[in-house]
């Protein structure tokens, strides 16, 4: 009796975890959003005397991300950025490439790891549908540790979503 009384249990249990999946994978499977792109490749100019005066110089352009629910009901939306690139080249630090959204004025030095630029709620033809944002880029610049160069390096932007 009690073998029995196991396999019972674990047919139940096996019935209630199948039936639970089933029943929650296809909200998670009907969540859509998309990212777009626009001015992803970042290019400097060549920097000035004034630009190592002030210690950096900016890019020109900024990169603009904007998020799409295409489809589904309330998701937490999440875009990051991280470099890929371990260095600038040249003996330039990744650090040395810094970023921030177009509504803040704190500027972050690009990482290894993702960092979070922005997290939205998101619901489908309703709140923040779409919703975007910019990135602007600046160069630290220093007088005495940048050799004559040009330096470059590949940045990624995630967008990962969850359901509340």
């Amino acid at each position: 009796m009690s073998t029995l009384g196991r396999k019972l249990h674990s047919g139940i249990t096996g019935a209630a975890v199948s039936l639970a999946l089933v029943l929650f994978a296809f909200p998670l499977a009907a969540q859509k959003t998309s990212l777009t792109l626009a001015s992803a490749a970042v290019t400097f100019p060549a920097p000035t005397a004034s630009d190592y005066i002030n210690g950096f110089v900016d890019a020109p352009t900024g990169m603009t991300f904007t998020i799409n629910s295409t489809q589904g009901l309330s998701r937490t939306t999440t875009v990051s950025i991280r470099s890929i690139s371990a260095n600038l080249g040249g003996g330039k630090v990744i650090a040395d490439l810094q970023w921030r959204r177009s509504d803040l004025a704190t500027w972050n030095s690009i990482t290894l790891t993702d960092a979070q630029i922005e997290q939205r709620i998101a619901i489908s033809k309703g709140l923040n549908d779409p919703w975007s944002n910019t990135i602007f880029f600046r160069m630290v610049l220093n007088w005495t540790t940048d050799a004559p160069a040009t330096y470059s390096g590949t940045y990624q932007i995630t967008l990962s979503q969850t359901v509340p």
